[in-house]
């Protein structure tokens, strides 16, 4: 909000600063889960820390109308910001990179090894800005220099995984940001009604996604393989969306409850991702990598879907047909989908 007040650019560089932080979050997340999850339970760790997104999304539908009705809007964002600052509580105090750090901070043992460093080359405070920035910078560096880029670069596995990543935030950014425009511009509904709309499909994905890693991590553990598990559900992650993404393209239903249904279904569908691509860099890359490889196969995703939201708006500006929005939408689905069933492999290629 005070940036906004400043002016465009002011916002635009926040919005950037924002972006740069949470950028850390799934790669993190994915190296965490190469420490702490055996491989017949990969897909469900990764489902249920998705669900946790959609959950999100689902308490900001519920509460922004009410705190915009009663706060007004500059309050709705330093609310949501001092809610997320709570998490730094449990988050800094029981978090471990491996369990075994988790034993040695039981037993009241040092488990940080950049402190350590930190404190043998600058004998500066370990918990110092400087210090911890210092040790940031230069194991930033080492990784960078070591890491297999031009292999991941060359893989197919990896381009289809990228692939599979980028349709899917093309339709999860339109649905996230073009969502409550749909249902007030087609519908006539006002923000709190569109909002209650929106919520189905959020419920729906976080439902479907650990359903789907239960039923994927069984196959694994009776011995299925992975490879196959991996594009079959990959598969139903972006070809179910494509049908009803299609469907509505194809009649857009007169009644609202209608095409909630069919946007559920996609979003629903969209959750068995968890069991294709969510959990694939833990598999393709060992401890060491498998942050990295998360983000090479994100960062074109994350492109991909803003520039989907973008097309999206011009779309929309330029025929005002949500049916063009929803068949491009579909399209770039089946294309992802064939190429992910394809060319992926699951056996690890960076260890």
């Amino acid at each position: 909000p005070i940036a906004a007040g400043i002016g465009i650019e002011a916002l635009l560089a926040v919005r950037c600063l924002m972006g740069a932080a949470e950028s850390v979050v799934l790669p993190t997340v994915n190296k965490l889960l190469v420490n702490w999850i055996p491989p017949d339970r990969k897909s469900l760790a990764t489902a249920t820390i998705y669900s946790g997104f959609s959950m999100g999304t689902i308490s900001a539908y519920l509460a922004s109308p009410v705190i915009l009705d009663n706060f007004g809007w500059r309050n709705l964002f330093f609310i949501y910001g001092a809610v997320g600052s709570l998490w730094l509580v449990p988050w800094l105090s029981l978090a471990t990179d491996t369990p075994e750090e988790a034993e040695r901070k039981q037993l009241g043992l040092p488990v940080d090894n950049v402190k350590l460093v930190v404190d043998k080359e600058s004998g500066k405070d370990a918990n110092s800005i400087q210090a911890i920035w210092r040790a940031t910078t230069v194991e930033g560096a080492k990784i960078l220099n070591e890491a297999p880029l031009k292999e991941m670069l060359k893989s197919n596995g990896v381009r289809a995984m990228a692939i599979a990543h980028a349709a899917s935030n093309w339709g999860l950014y339109n649905n996230l940001a073009w969502s409550p425009t749909f249902y007030s511009e087609q519908y006539g509904l006002n923000v709190k009604e569109s909002a209650l709309f929106s919520i189905l499909p959020s419920i729906a994905g976080a439902t479907c996604g650990i359903l789907s890693a239960l039923v994927a991590d069984k196959f694994i553990a009776e011995g299925a393989d992975l490879t196959l598990i991996r594009r079959i559900f990959q598969g139903i992650g972006l070809l179910g969306p494509a049908a009803c993404l299609l469907t509505l393209a194809h009649d857009i239903p007169e009644a609202p409850i209608a095409a909630q249904l069919l946007l559920t279904g996609s979003v629903g569908f969209q959750a068995f991702n968890a069991a294709g691509f969510g959990a694939a860099s833990q598999e393709k890359a060992g401890e060491k990598w498998a942050g990295l490889l998360y983000s090479i196969t994100s960062l074109p995703g994350v492109a991909f879907g803003s520039i989907g939201v973008y097309v999206t708006g011009r779309i929309l500006d330029a025929t005002r047909q949500w049916d063009l929005v929803f068949g491009l939408n579909g399209i770039v689905n089946v294309i992802a989908a064939a190429y992910f069933i394809t060319f992926y492999e699951s056996k690890k290629e960076f260890d």
